[in-house]
């Protein structure tokens, strides 16, 4: 049974599903008008041709993990976005369509590229033990402002779902699903 359970690891290429709207974690070469400017992070039906659903585990910025390593729960982590390049970043700017914190992708690297990994709970119960794997339900927190990784129904102008930072990680929207590992 454990070998359809595969260990995400540093240096693993995933697709992240939001569990509410099926809709999966995706970014283009595209800035936002507003707030920082900094370009676009959104959700999408999957579009595994044009690579743009893909994200590669980092670790954390100015730590090391040997590429390959597993991924502990209650570990920050980076996420790098393949086609791009760029870093999962947020910090306190305002998203544009909700007013929630805004979620980017960065060019440099800092702190706010950083995100504690967890289980998903409904309470502040965590099971943080042992590794990541396919098919466990997590929680992204940014480490910086202890927000949770969320998106809803709310779409852009482009017609993409908004996908913000928002609460402390107990919401259906907070819940994400890795569906596609190589």
């Amino acid at each position: 049974m454990l070998e359809h359970r595969r260990q995400i690891r540093y240096g693993s290429k995933i697709a992240l599903k939001h569990v509410a709207t099926g809709r999966f974690l995706s970014s283009k070469d595209i800035r936002y008008d507003t707030g920082s400017k900094q370009h676009i992070v959104f959700c999408n039906n999957w579009q595994p041709d044009r690579q743009t659903d893909f994200w590669i585990v980092i670790p954390p910025h100015k730590q090391y993990c040997k590429v390959g390593n597993p991924v502990a729960f209650n570990s920050a982590i980076g996420l790098k976005h393949q086609k791009t390049s760029r870093n999962l970043h947020s910090h306190s700017n305002e998203s544009p369509k909700t007013k929630q914190q805004e979620v980017t992708c960065f060019s440099g690297a800092d702190s706010n590229d950083n995100w504690l990994l967890q289980r998903h709970s409904i309470n502040n119960d965590y099971d943080n033990s042992g590794h990541w794997v396919i098919g466990d339900t997590i929680s992204l927190r940014h480490v910086n402002t202890k927000k949770s990784l969320s998106s809803h129904d709310f779409l852009l102008d482009d017609g993409n779902q908004e996908v913000t930072c928002h609460a402390d990680g107990h919401e259906e929207n907070h819940k994400w699903i890795v569906e596609v590992f190589e």
